[in-house]
């Protein structure tokens, strides 16, 4: 599958013009080069999991510092719940 797609100009034209994620979802879709396509998005994935996981901590650390110490567990993950959310609060 890896040399027939390299072969394919029409491909190498196609993924210059689009971005990375549009040019794998693109060959999803068509059905072409599935044992590719499965692992180009499953590497993908990777990045958009661990930045998420990353931010999660930074907000932990900013949260939970020396001067806020007693927080519980449970309070903790109310707060942490709350600032990870893209849900916008209707005041």
């Amino acid at each position: 599958e890896l040399i027939e797609l390299q072969c394919d100009d029409g491909l190498r034209g196609k993924f210059r013009i689009t971005t990375p994620l549009q040019f794998w979802s693109s060959l999803a879709a068509s059905g072409t080069f599935p044992a590719l396509v499965s692992g180009a998005l499953r590497i993908a994935s990777f990045f958009g999991s661990t930045y998420a996981c990353e931010q999660l901590f930074s907000k932990m650390k900013t949260t939970k510092s020396k001067t806020r110490s007693e927080l519980s567990d449970q309070r903790l993950t109310d707060v942490l719940l709350l600032s990870s959310t893209k849900i916008e609060p209707n005041l």
